[in-house]
């Protein structure tokens, strides 16, 4: 390999690396593998929240248990598909920065579906916590409700 070539392969691989650190803060920071320090958290992991919340907070029969595994099971399933198409897009705006370290067309699609990969993230999240309201009856739903709106309400930082 030219001296040329050496140089630009390091270049990739602090670009990649850099790149790579910065999913790893936002995949943090949107709180993946962090544990609730709220009863309720939109930010954190959506799923773990509202499992939380619902074994503190109330009292399920067997059928409401079963019922919302299953929506646990398909959420977490959508979820880890975006959590790959994101992988994937955030590989993609390595190589397309690296290639000239500039912000190129390519950079800028590949940070467009990051954030519409996000974007349905939070969807499928708000998704989730409807799906789970429904197996709840009149008065859990009351209480889930409230826990809900505050979490929405409160700053994300």
């Amino acid at each position: 390999m030219t001296p040329g070539g050496w140089k630009s392969l390091a270049l990739t691989l602090v670009v990649a690396a850099v790149i790579a650190a910065g999913a790893g803060f936002v995949g943090a920071k949107l709180g993946q593998g962090r544990a609730p320090q709220r009863p309720f958290a939109i930010s954190g992991s959506v799923r773990q929240s509202v499992d939380t919340m619902l074994a503190r907070n109330f009292h399920l029969s067997p059928d409401q248990q079963r019922r919302i595994q299953a929506i646990d099971e398909q959420f977490t399933r959508k979820h880890n598909l975006i959590w790959a198409d994101i992988r994937t897009s955030n590989a993609e705006l390595a190589g397309a920065v690296a290639n000239d370290m500039t912000l190129n067309q390519q950079a800028k699609n590949a940070i467009m579906e990051i954030q519409e990969s996000v974007g349905r993230l939070h969807t499928e999240s708000i998704l989730y916590v409807l799906e789970v309201r429904k197996v709840l009856t009149p008065e859990q739903r009351n209480e889930f409700d409230e826990h809900v709106i505050m979490a929405l309400m409160r700053d994300p930082a």
